[in-house]
């Protein structure tokens, strides 16, 4: 097992939110370092990207986790499903009139953002919303039972001796050191319980989340706690390789198996306990078609894990290539050539051709209020984005860009 016992993380004058909001981060805070050895991962740090959120002034409306405002969603919850950083982008974009208005009325100063810092702000949000909510132990404890991790398993003094003790897993901190022994250890499981005709259970929702609450309730309280390092997603990629899961899957559409769904798929679960939902629930389906394609069943330490998952949500980040076609009609639709082609008044976008959703983001948010106020003006509504139509919206500027002024307003 590759992990190291540290003492407990904690933020003077803040509570246990707030550390949990330290814990998500850190799973992906290996982001700076990964770019400077690989030049791979997503854009930003998210540990920069918290000091951000709490520095210009976010967190007097958001909350992340509970910590924070009240007038505003919390961000690390809302909305429910995956988002890309186009989808944070659009998400931003479709509510910002809304934040400018109550920022107006409540005479609070809105903020400016470098690229980097929105790059960062991203990154860290992306990383947050990965983080399950803090499960509820009493509900987790209704679920061992209903469940009948009891007849295998012994929960403190309760239970069978079949399978391990669960309270030895109360000094994990990590629900990828959960995955990891479910995923090792699923077969034996799963034999078991055939033979004794228990039905394989099913988990949903903040399940996991609950389960783990429940049996960290029981941890002593001078028991050490294991964390694991920082993950590396360039290391997961190879994993992902070597382990065979590219015998089945694929990611994003790449070269992979297709016996299986593609991994790279924004319709899988958002944050890690429903992740390991998802891939206990599937278990015995992946095993089976393992077993009929001759594909070993490999093992993995918790790094493996850890640097395995951090690839696959690393590579959900990025929205599938957009359509430049799609593109051009939504340029048009959606009313960016009023003001962003040959004389009009808004920024020239022909230089534009390498812009990335934080880029977009940052200009959106500097200048949205002045380009909001002159909208109002001429009697403009401002555009809504769907899912998808970011993505193609910059790759029409990247590949086919509006044309260059010759003159006029700048």
């Amino acid at each position: 097992m590759t992990a190291t016992v540290r003492p407990n993380l904690v933020l003077p004058g803040r509570g246990a939110r707030q550390r949990a909001l330290l814990l998500a981060v850190l799973f992906t805070a290996s982001a700076a370092a990964a770019q400077e050895r690989a030049g791979y991962f997503i854009p930003g740090n998210p540990k920069a990207g918290m000091s951000v959120f709490f520095a210009k002034g976010c967190a007097k409306c958001h909350s992340v986790l509970g910590e924070g405002g009240r007038s505003a969603p919390d961000l690390a919850r809302a909305p429910g499903d995956h988002m890309s950083a186009d989808d944070l982008l659009a998400t931003m974009w479709n509510h910002a009139p809304t934040m400018w208005e109550r920022m107006s009325a409540t005479k609070v100063a809105s903020p400016r953002f470098s690229e980097t810092e929105m790059q960062d702000l991203f990154a860290f949000l992306y990383s947050v919303r990965s983080l399950d909510v803090p499960g509820d132990a009493e509900r987790g404890h209704r679920l061992i039972l209903e469940k009948r991790c009891l007849t295998c398993h012994a929960v403190g003094r309760q239970g069978g001796r079949t399978g391990p003790d669960l309270e030895r897993w109360t000094q994990y901190r990590n629900p990828v050191s959960w995955i990891q022994t479910m995923w090792n250890h699923g077969p034996a499981m799963r034999a078991t319980m055939a033979q004794r005709g228990i039905q394989w259970p099913v988990f949903e929702g903040s399940d996991v989340a609950d389960l783990i609450a429940y049996v960290r309730k029981l941890a002593p309280g001078d028991r050490k706690k294991v964390y694991l390092r920082p993950a590396n997603p360039e290391a997961g990629r190879a994993v992902f390789k070597t382990k065979g899961c590219i015998s089945c899957h694929s990611v994003g559409g790449g070269t992979g198996g297709r016996r299986a769904p593609d991994l790279g798929s924004s319709a899988l679960p958002r944050t890690l306990g429903q992740f390991a939902a998802s891939m206990w629930n599937h278990g015995p389906t992946m095993w089976g078609t393992m077993e009929q394609a001759q594909v070993r069943q490999r093992q993995f330490t918790n790094a493996e894990m850890a640097d395995l998952i951090a690839y696959l949500f690393s590579e959900r980040y990025f929205e599938l290539r957009g359509n430049a076609q799609r593109g051009a009609s939504l340029f048009q639709e959606k009313g960016c050539s009023l003001c962003h082609q040959a004389q009009g008044p808004g920024p020239d976008l022909s230089a534009w051709a390498h812009a990335s959703p934080a880029t977009l983001a940052t200009g959106l948010w500097n200048h949205g209020p002045a380009m909001l106020e002159r909208m109002h003006q001429q009697n403009i509504d401002w555009p809504f984005f769907r899912h998808g139509e970011i993505a193609d919206l910059l790759e029409f500027l990247r590949r086919n860009k509006p044309p260059k002024r010759t003159g006029g307003a700048p």
